[in-house]
């Protein structure tokens, strides 16, 4: 317990310490696969981990893993049953020419639940999309967003931006999702030049400055629901942006 690396560990329960240290935690065996080589600094495992010939096969090709008891793994890891594997993972963004070098890209303007932000890279990375994560949107090393996008992270086109500098892109058509008189249904726009499609805040929607110059676009429900779930409307309007893109 008072191996340094378990300290560091604990550390990176904390924002604070992620971002001073640009490191963050992974876990888990589908999630730890996806992480690649170069970006580990060190890991945990527990024997009984080793019992299944998947989990053998990733401890054996990863270098600078430890072996450590059940109960040590329990007080590291952030999720209630541990699957007995947990990496330290250094952060990685993308240059914005990566992001521009998608047809599509997936822009979160304040989206704030971890839950929603993981599901929408995993959807974005579903659909070769890139990303930008505008003010306010929750850290995309928090436990619950690296979880939830399945390993969206490790190879999907991710940058952050602020919406000052968002606004200053060119060659890109900036769109948002919201519901607004002047929206135009979103499978009716075209979607086969570059467009940057725009999420906002679960609560609030779309920012005004961003509104303020965006072209609308909004999902027609005939139901009673008054709206959709973000991640649930990010799917929707991705999937049928591809699908237009990709046509000639």
């Amino acid at each position: 317990m008072k191996n340094s690396n378990v300290k560091l560990v604990r550390k990176l329960a904390q924002k604070k310490f992620r971002n001073e240290l640009k490191l963050f935690v992974a876990e888990g065996l589908r999630l730890c696969e996806e992480v690649p080589p170069a970006l580990i600094e060190f890991g945990f495992y527990t024997k009984d981990f080793l019992s299944e010939e998947r989990a053998r096969a990733l401890v054996g090709r990863l270098k600078n893993l430890e072996e450590i008891s059940s109960a040590t793994m329990e007080s590291l890891s952030d999720t209630q049953t541990p699957q007995g594997i947990l990496l330290v993972v250094r952060q990685k963004f993308s240059a914005l020419e990566e992001v521009f070098a998608k047809k599509i890209i997936t822009v979160l303007d304040g989206v704030q639940d971890p839950g929603n932000v993981g599901t929408i890279l995993r959807t974005a990375a579903a659909f070769d999309c890139s990303v930008i994560l505008l003010d306010g949107s929750a850290e995309i090393f928090n436990p619950k967003v690296v979880r939830s996008s399945m390993g969206a992270i490790f190879y999907s086109p991710i940058i952050r931006l602020t919406r000052e500098e968002f606004l200053e892109l060119r060659g890109v058509e900036i769109l948002a999702a919201a519901l607004d008189s002047a929206a135009e249904i979103y499978y009716r726009h075209d979607f086969r030049k570059k467009s940057a499609i725009v999420f906002g805040a679960e609560a609030a929607g779309v920012s005004k400055k961003i509104l303020d110059v965006a072209r609308k676009i909004f999902i027609p429900m005939n139901g009673h629901a008054e709206s959709l779930n973000v991640a649930t409307s990010a799917a929707i309007i991705l999937s049928e942006a591809v699908r237009q893109s990709r046509d000639k």
